[in-house]
């Protein structure tokens, strides 16, 4: 019975917790264009990453986490946290030019990238069923781009770079799932923007550029400035936010295929466009619902495909906050080993 429960909870957790992380995280992507105007994005990304660290240090041990690894592991973590800022780069330039429900579903081309990539890179097996759900999103974030119906924008390019980034950097953390732990994994990786964040602003101090027309020049390139308590209080909300993320994002790809966890981060796109109803009073016609229920159900349908007990979960136990924060190495689970082996026997659906 044991066993059956470990199953289950370890990956429903996992994917529960992306699923409401992916639903709050475009509340940072709004806060972030509501600023796009006024602050640099070097000096947001410097001070959310401050604060996020800082947090860190009080709830968890990531400080000590990062201090213990060794040099080696660390620059891999150092260089999977730097495909991660550089996907956070790209789309944030492109919020400056670009509506936020535009930006967000072009982003999502990166579980469909995602899946693919886990066929070479991670040996996964990928099943007409689970192509079919994964598809199914991706059809619905075409009914919500429209693409025929939008004139063409440099910043458009941008997305799908951030998004084909955003693919390296999950494929990396799944590589990397039975070195160093969690904790130490989410820490590096803010270590990385507060690196880049600072990078752009010593840049934005000796050649500022502003009021150059472009929206995203002047976001990238602005000077430095104090920051009003409003600003500083989206902040706030933007480092739990992403600390959350962070959180979510790594222990469902240390925990879960690759491609199983794809279309579960299409939750993104309809509560993006839920926020945009409460920020900025926008409306989804009668398209945007299709494309809505069509992302909704595929990733609903890979749940139910999969039936969890054939999921790959690389824990042998359930991964509750606290135990993935200080998870131990993997060759210190078994039992691990002894679960994938009888996976391989399975049909992958």
């Amino acid at each position: 019975m044991k066993m059956i429960t470990d199953r289950i909870s370890a990956p429903y957790f996992a994917l529960g917790l992306l699923a409401l992380a992916m639903g709050i995280i475009p509340l940072n992507d709004a806060l972030i264009k509501l600023m796009s105007s006024e602050v640099s994005l070097g000096q947001l990304v410097a001070l959310r990453a401050t604060m996020a660290l800082v947090i860190l240090g009080l709830v968890s041990h990531s400080i000590g986490a990062m201090l213990a690894l060794p040099a080696k592991v660390f620059w891999l973590f150092f260089g999977r946290g730097m495909c991660l800022v550089l996907a956070m780069v790209l789309f944030f330039a492109s919020l400056g030019a670009l509506p936020l429900a535009n930006v967000i579903a072009i982003f999502f081309v990166s579980p469909m990238i995602i899946t693919i990539l886990s066929v070479p890179f991670l040996g996964e097996k990928i099943g007409f069923h689970r192509l079919a759900a994964v598809s199914a999103g991706m059809a619905g974030v075409l009914f919500i781009i429209r693409p025929g119906g939008v004139q063409f924008q440099v910043e458009t390019l941008f997305v799908v770079m951030s998004a084909f980034s955003y693919a390296a950097f999950q494929i990396w953390t799944r590589r990397l799932k039975s070195v160093g732990n969690l904790a130490a994994m989410i820490g590096t990786q803010h270590i990385c923007y507060l690196v880049v964040g600072l990078g752009f602003m010593v840049v934005n101090m000796i050649w500022p550029v502003d009021h150059s027309g472009n929206p995203t020049v002047d976001f990238l390139l602005r000077a430095p400035s104090m920051m009003s308590t409003t600003h500083l209080g989206y902040l706030v909300i933007c480092s739990f936010s992403v600390l959350l993320l962070s959180f979510a994002s790594s222990n469902a790809y240390r925990s879960v295929e690759a491609s199983v966890i794809a279309p579960f981060e299409y939750v993104a796109i309809p509560l993006g466009v839920v926020w945009g109803i409460l920020i900025w009073d926008e409306w989804p016609d009668q398209i945007v619902m299709i494309g809505i229920l069509l992302i909704l159900a595929g990733g609903l349908y890979t749940l139910y495909r999969e039936n969890v007990q054939s999921v790959d979960v690389i824990t042998s136990s359930p991964m509750p906050a606290a135990a993935a924060i200080a998870q131990p190495p993997e060759d210190a689970l078994p039992q691990a080993g002894d679960d994938r082996k009888n996976h391989q026997n399975n049909d992958v659906s």
